[in-house]
């Protein structure tokens, strides 16, 4: 005779009001969405023109950069790496954009912008290749490619810069009309290319197995997956959306000196961890870093719009990245302990 599990018995309502309220805790996302209301509110309070949409437009306008790099940050971040040459990459990849254009001003703006994306993913895969191979710490080769491709940058422009005169006016109206009103396309482009990623690690088996592999990547080797060819995928993906915004960088600004992107990356990691991604690899959302990249522009003018020295924004986003940390590193005690409990025998 064969005996039914007992039921299990109903949760009580504060059972169930516990059970909500964790899983809102864990939610990465929740906290910075609270975070940017309280930004937005705090700041439309005492400057409502904050909330114009001539002012909603630049705060997206400023972070289409930000944002393409970030999402390419993560994608490395969730497999246990680090990519510091993004910056780098940026500054390489517009002004080889940029020279183009200075050579042959007639030439395609896509064949251009198609150019700055394929010198980003050729660093990235470079990058890739590299660490996967050797078997090199991607924070200590990334950081020798920064100095590395900024030594490039000076060689091929030859110590010169590009000017706003070199750049046709088509590439540049990329970053002020759209066939939608008021949305540039390069905030298009951002938002676009950061929708597709999303859908790409949630949904592709691919994005799964990066998870995978940043979760536990002894594990995952040992289930059989291609750790190798998802490492260099990651840094060639990396690269390429450095690529992308050395197009945008060259489309927003114009001007590209040797210095160009500069700091950058350390902007994207910031808004990586800040957004939930995991330093520790294979946790964290591109909706999460998408949030964080909105909070980070909305505290960067709401600082200027109230009159605040801009030193100040250094300070708040040094503060905000500790947090993050901390709370990173806080979580994953937490996770480690619980998965050391065992259960008890029942005999």
């Amino acid at each position: 005779m064969t005996t039914l599990p007992a039921a299990r018995p109903p949760l009580t309502r504060r059972a169930r009001i516990e059970s909500l309220g964790r899983q809102i805790a864990h939610a990465r996302e929740s906290s910075i969405f609270v975070l940017l209301a309280v930004v937005t509110l705090a700041v439309s309070l005492q400057a409502p023109r904050f909330l114009s949409v001539a002012n909603i437009r630049s705060i997206f306008l400023a972070i289409a950069l930000l944002l393409v790099l970030a999402v390419g940050e993560t994608v490395v971040l969730l497999g246990r790496n680090f990519d510091l040459s993004i910056g780098s990459t940026v500054g390489l990849s517009a002004m080889v954009a940029g020279l183009v254009f200075k050579a042959d001003v007639g030439i395609s703006e896509i064949l251009v912008f198609a150019i700055a994306v394929a010198v980003g993913a050729m660093v990235g895969i470079t990058n890739g290749l590299l660490i996967s191979y050797l078997r090199v710490p991607s924070i200590v080769l990334t950081l020798g490619m920064l100095y590395l491709l900024s030594g490039v940058t000076y060689i091929v422009a030859h110590g010169n810069q590009v000017n706003p005169y070199n750049v046709p006016s088509g590439f540049v109206s990329l970053s002020i009309t759209s066939p939608i009103d008021g949305i540039p396309w390069i905030v298009i482009i951002a938002f676009a290319f950061a929708a597709i990623m999303a859908a790409t690690l949630r949904w592709t088996r691919h994005g799964r197995s990066l998870y995978a592999l940043g979760s536990n990547p002894e594990a995952a080797q040992l289930r059989g997956l291609p750790a190798r060819r998802l490492v260099i995928a990651t840094f060639a993906l990396s690269g390429a959306a450095a690529g992308i915004g050395g197009a945008i960088y060259l489309s927003q600004y114009g001007l590209v000196q040797i210095d160009a992107g500069s700091g950058l990356e350390l902007q994207a990691i910031t808004a990586t961890i800040v957004g939930g991604v995991s330093v520790f690899g294979g946790a964290g959302t591109i909706l999460g870093v998408t949030t964080a990249c909105v909070l980070l522009g909305a505290i960067t003018n709401g600082i200027a719009v109230l009159g605040y020295s801009p030193f100040l924004q250094d300070t708040v986003f040094g503060g905000l990245l500790v947090i993050a940390v901390v709370a990173n590193s806080v979580s994953r005690k937490i996770d480690l302990s619980r998965s050391l409990v065992r259960p008890e025998l029942k005999l």
